[in-house]
């Protein structure tokens, strides 16, 4: 009767109005979503992100999950998770997003942000005020 779903299809609701009507919705990256699906549902360069949350070289960026950027930043004051990959996807296709809590973003995605994305004097202020500098 094919009453019940028993597999993740790992696909983000659309929105639903606006400018943005019909693209991919960040805020419904989900932490098991890995960069590989966030690059592909986007378009987005998976280069692009691996850099910008400075991946250590011996992780694949295509099988990596959002959800374990919290482990590899749990040491940091400040909480780099899957809400920054949300905000971070946004910011780069131009796309809505309205966070429900204080996202922060490695300056490695802030570079490549004011690189290669069209930033509004007011996302260009957040950013700045919300950027994590990591200790080499």
């Amino acid at each position: 009767m094919d009453l019940w779903i028993t597999e993740s299809t790992k696909v983000p609701d659309k929105i639903i109005e606006g400018n943005a009507e019909g693209a991919y919705d960040p805020a419904d990256i989900k932490g098991s979503y890995t960069f590989g699906e966030v690059s592909e549902l986007f378009d987005l360069p998976l280069e692009d992100m691996a850099f910008a949350f400075d991946l250590p070289e011996d992780i694949e960026p295509s099988t990596f999950k959002n959800k374990e950027l919290e482990v590899i930043y749990a040491d940091q004051e400040l909480e780099v998770g899957t809400g920054s990959v949300r905000m971070f996807v946004a910011l780069y296709k131009g796309l809505p997003y309205e966070s429900t809590k204080e996202t922060y973003l490695l300056s490695n995605a802030v570079q490549i942000l004011k690189e290669k994305a069209n930033l509004t004097q007011e996302q260009l202020a957040y950013l700045y005020a919300h950027t994590v500098t990591i200790a080499k």
